[in-house]
């Protein structure tokens, strides 16, 4: 008779991803949804401080790569404003160090 394996002590449920697993997924996500893009990408910012520079600068490049796409796509012949934004105004994700702060000299 089959016997039911005894389960680990585990812990079960869900737990937050970490910041850059979230950077990730928002762009991913922000293929198809831009907003919930947005949300993840400003849910990533909270409580970072200028001590995490490398998650600064990572949000910088992801937020680029996302505004990058956004830009690429809109001048598709099958792209459609509307149902992309949900019939709101496009909105580009902003970085937390624009790149005109950046020193170049």
């Amino acid at each position: 008779m089959p016997r039911k394996k005894p389960q680990s002590k585990l812990v079960r449920g869900y737990s937050a991803w970490p910041k850059k697993k979230l950077m990730n997924e928002a762009k991913n996500v922000a293929r198809w949804n831009p907003w919930l893009a947005h949300d993840w990408m400003k849910e990533a910012t909270d409580g970072l401080t200028m001590d995490e520079y490398e998650l600064v600068e990572y949000h910088d490049k992801v937020a680029g790569e996302i505004n990058a796409h956004w830009k690429m796509i809109s001048g598709m012949s099958y792209f459609n404003p509307k149902t992309f934004w949900n019939e709101m105004p496009a909105k580009m994700i902003t970085k937390i160090i624009p790149d005109d702060d950046y020193d170049t000299s």
